[in-house]
């Protein structure tokens, strides 16, 4: 593959939580070969209002810095998290027929695929029956080519990670075009083959489970998705939800604004995170590093959770082992 001449353009990108002001932007990328329909179409602004917040749905956004507010979006990412039923009414460990978005935001909307909460996606992650379903990747066209497309499918990647690591996942999947196949190809995954006559449609389905993960060396980010582990803190759902956010907002402002929370519940949350840890392990901040109320130590405590985090996401998943 050759690359085009390089642009004056120099893009800054990142990904980021989608944020409820992104929606119209990002249900503006959405391509026609989806095949959504103008029914499931219409009602997605109202359904995405409310569905961007739920504990089932994984979604990233990646952004230009360089370019001017409202033009920043070039890709959306969207997933679920289901468990056994979820994905025996999708037929995912089938072949599904073609349409497997259109299907999946109509059972959202008339109510046969329920919102999962945190509890429950907890019960299915310890037992390690929790499936993930890549719904779609919208993005500006892309031209595999082009240097900018190159580094977007670079943070894409990492963006795909960054959500779906640290889950015990039984199997991914993804129905893709046919004209994204390179991508989806070197992201790891296999493809499914439909029938010829599903074929025509242009949709393939592409997955990944734990088995076909376990039989390959680690390398590609679809495999990367099954390395995990029980997290060791147990940590509960406000305090690994301020650790999920805290990725993305370094700012305490910022991130206070969106847990909706004060400066001082901001403080009383990560003095609980640190407490937890410390039980768990007495040593994990060092010597010189003892409690205190977000003083002089709490930056550097602050840095050392995240840093490890990073590295082991699996402490802000839901986790739920007692669970009937």
């Amino acid at each position: 593959m050759t690359l085009s001449p390089a642009s004056s353009h120099v893009p800054r990108l990142r990904y980021r939580l989608t944020q409820e002001d992104d929606l119209p932007e990002c249900l503006a990328l959405i391509p026609e070969w989806l095949a959504l329909g103008p029914a499931v179409t219409a009602a997605l602004p109202g359904l995405w209002a409310s569905m961007y917040r739920w504990p089932m749905v994984l979604t990233m956004v990646m952004e230009d810095l360089a370019l001017p507010r409202g033009q920043r979006i070039q890709a959306w990412g969207v997933g679920l998290l289901l468990g056994p039923a979820e994905v025996a009414q999708l037929k995912l460990d089938a072949l599904p027929p073609p349409g497997v978005a259109r299907r999946t935001y109509e059972a959202l909307l008339d109510g046969r695929l329920p919102e999962l909460d945190d509890a429950t996606l907890g019960r299915h992650n310890a037992r390690g029956e929790i499936s993930g379903l890549s719904l779609h990747f919208c993005s500006r066209p892309l031209q595999f080519e082009q240097a900018a497309t190159q580094a977007l499918i670079t943070i894409a990647n990492d963006s795909f990670r960054a959500s779906m690591c640290g889950y015990q996942l039984r199997a991914q999947y993804f129905e893709n075009h046919v004209q994204t196949e390179p991508f989806m190809a070197t992201a790891g995954f296999q493809r499914r083959p439909r029938p010829p006559e599903q074929e025509a449609s242009g949709l393939q389905w592409w997955g990944m489970t734990r088995d076909e993960a376990r039989a390959i060396l680690p390398g590609s980010t679809v495999r990367a998705l099954f390395d995990a582990h029980p997290p060791r803190f147990r940590l509960s759902l406000s305090q690994r939800r301020m650790l999920w956010m805290a990725l993305f907002y370094e700012d305490d402002e910022q991130l206070a604004q969106q847990l909706q929370l004060s400066s001082h519940g901001l403080k009383k949350l990560w003095r609980g995170v640190y407490e937890r840890i410390q039980d768990g392990v007495p040593d994990f901040f060092g010597d010189d590093l003892g409690a205190d109320e977000e003083g002089k130590r709490g930056p550097e405590k602050r840095r050392q959770v995240l840093a490890y985090v990073r590295q082991r996401p699996e402490e802000l998943r839901p986790w739920n082992p007692s669970a009937p």
